[in-house]
């Protein structure tokens, strides 16, 4: 069954078995999420709309988006939307963060500076992979990265999903927006951060743009993961 976004029109092909009143439907182009409604009725976005991502992807990346259609799964008339999920108002204590990625370690982590002009100055680079030990996979990993001076005191710092790194030579020629944009593309994240199984890795670049010149030393650890669904699994 053919299904039109109600807010930018893009058309897709929806199984009929998901072809259901009230199934929720998010749009792989703009990111709109609809109830499914016959003859596509759909309504307009509300305040179930994802939030909007600092790249829309184009060209291949669209194509692999069409493919995608629309991702679901449907559990007792609801359904489960990567990015989607509401986070709790309440942050995790230290204890019960701890316990939510005591499986997950880093390796390969690494810090250097970077000369780039459209920065006007030296781009301080973390980067790294987490490796998930546990024995279900997991998703939407996220580190948090800080620079330090030399009496330990916080300078910056900064928290990351995983996912994505860019390679030398763009870290030199890029500009600080279309860094940001590259580390926060969706099409990459969603590619490389979900369904990562018991042994799989994840990589992270952390960046920070002209640094102070008082840096001394880095930190970076693991704050948040996802359960992957059992549907997904």
């Amino acid at each position: 069954m053919e299904v039109k976004c109600p807010h930018c029109t893009s058309r897709f092909n929806l199984p009929d078995s998901l072809a259901k009143p009230g199934v929720k439907l998010r749009c792989s182009v703009c990111k709109t999420v609809f109830p499914f409604a016959p003859e596509s009725e759909a309504v307009l976005p509300g305040e179930d709309e994802l939030p909007d991502m600092q790249e829309r992807p184009s060209g291949g990346r669209r194509k692999f988006w069409a493919a995608l259609a629309f991702i679901l799964v449907c559990l007792g008339g609801g359904a489960y939307w990567y990015f989607g999920e509401r986070h709790p108002d309440t942050p995790p204590t230290e204890q019960e963060l701890a316990k939510k990625v005591e499986l997950l370690t880093m390796r390969n982590v690494r810090q250097y500076y970077v000369d780039n002009e459209k920065v006007k100055g030296r781009v301080f680079v973390i980067e790294g992979r987490v490796v998930n030990e546990f024995p279900q996979p997991k998703e939407l990993i996220a580190v948090e990265a800080a620079i330090y001076d030399k009496n330990k005191k916080p300078l910056a710092t900064k928290t990351q999903l995983a996912g994505t790194q860019l390679s030398l030579f763009q870290l030199q020629v890029l500009s600080e927006k279309e860094m940001e944009s590259f580390l926060n593309n969706k099409v990459e994240i969603l590619a490389n951060n979900t369904n990562v199984r018991h042994g799989g890795e994840v990589p992270f670049m952390v960046l920070f743009y002209a640094p102070p010149e008082d840096v001394a030393e880095f930190g970076v650890k693991i704050v948040d993961v996802k359960d992957v669904p059992e549907a997904e699994k």
